[in-house]
């Protein structure tokens, strides 16, 4: 009994010792880096950073046939009361604007790149139809 008596003084210490409060960690101030600092921003009229590598051989003259390139090719021309521009890329037409008498503008676009030239998307299914009413001055 002696026994048993001892034993539960002895689990009952050990489970009021488990029951105890935690131990609160201890703060650890943070850690000041002085490889990271913060620069200000650069000023409007920085020129930024210059690369100290040469561009590579051709460049510039590629950069040159690209810009070529992109700009369209306009061509205008009258037939009788009509005004026809137009515009070529890579030498092959991709739009063509025509300009009535009336002012009516007409536009044709080569959409999908198959050479044809279909109506404005944005003027919808079917073709508006104008009239002159009346005109002054």
């Amino acid at each position: 009994m002696k026994r048993n008596l001892i034993l539960a003084v002895l689990l009952t210490a050990c489970c009021a010792s488990a029951q105890a409060a935690p131990e609160e960690p201890v703060a650890t101030p943070p850690v000041q880096r002085t490889d990271l600092v913060d620069a200000p921003p650069p000023a409007m009229t920085d020129p930024g950073v210059k690369s100290k590598a040469a561009p590579p051989p051709g460049l510039e003259k590629a950069k040159a046939d690209a810009r070529r390139e992109d700009k369209p090719e306009v061509g205008i021309r009258k037939e009788g009361d009509d005004t026809i521009e137009e515009y070529r890329t890579s030498g092959k037409v991709n739009m063509i604007r025509i300009t009535g008498k009336s002012g009516v503008t007409r536009t044709y676009i080569d959409t999908d790149g198959d050479g044809r030239l279909e109506g404005n998307p944005k003027d919808g299914p079917v073709a508006p139809v104008y009239y002159k009413l009346y005109e002054w001055n």
